[in-house]
């Protein structure tokens, strides 16, 4: 079963390859997906939703914000409508972990 946690450098190598370091929430949900090895359990679908457990723990790293650990919280990444941006400490976070 994926994380957040395990969702961070997918997230932040996703945002780093976009154009302008952004993406919205849309577009990165769909590029961590492809990313990411997903389990059953993330493929299970959230009861009373359109969208399964792997699109909530995606959008939990915005309603997470001030969470120690969120990218967010951490200068990792910024929000801006409707997604997220990289910052140069995100950069430099990919950078490290290649």
């Amino acid at each position: 079963m994926t994380s957040e946690k395990d969702l961070m450098l997918p997230a932040l190598e996703a945002l780093n390859a976009s154009l302008l370091g952004e993406l919205t929430t849309t577009e990165l949900r769909l590029k961590i997906k492809s990313r990411v090895p997903l389990s059953e359990e993330d493929r299970k679908p959230l009861k009373n939703r359109n969208d399964q457990r792997i699109d909530q723990i995606i959008r939990n790293l915005k309603s997470h914000k001030k969470t120690p650990g969120n990218p967010v919280f951490e200068g990792l990444i910024a929000e801006v409508p409707r997604g997220f941006r990289i910052t140069e400490a995100g950069r430099r976070a990919v950078e490290r972990n290649k």
